[in-house]
């Protein structure tokens, strides 16, 4: 069930599930996770983030809309 948006440090947006004080493949770092960006295929640092932040760019990526 992917109900979260994460963004990873070079700006790519995808979804998925953020379950907090547990993860199989991140390595937790407080509020961000280490971990694989599939968008970019490289490892970075990953977060949740609002829709209300994002660009027009990343919208479109997530939800198609113009």
């Amino acid at each position: 069930m992917a109900d979260t948006i994460i963004e990873c440090g070079k700006g790519h947006v995808r979804w998925g599930t953020w379950v907090h004080g547990a993860s199989v493949t991140t390595i937790k770092l407080g509020p961000r996770r280490l971990g694989w960006c599939p968008v970019g295929r490289h490892v970075s640092l990953l977060r949740r983030t609002d829709e209300t932040q994002l660009t027009p760019a990343q919208r479109r990526e997530l939800f198609g809309d113009a």
